[in-house]
């Protein structure tokens, strides 16, 4: 993983932090959901069932 992939991550994992720390139920539900996917893709078995 060079720097540029890692900046988008940390990109996107401080969007779903604000979202998940301010947002309401919906906001909260949605951050995890969010995270749960860009982590899947990024795991070797669980990119080959995606």
């Amino acid at each position: 993983m060079d720097q540029a992939t890692l900046m988008k991550y940390g990109i996107a994992a401080a969007i779903a932090f604000a979202a998940w720390k301010y947002g309401g139920t919906y906001g909260k539900a949605g951050a995890v959901a969010v995270a749960a996917v860009a982590v899947a893709r990024r795991t070797p078995y669980i990119r080959e069932v995606l």
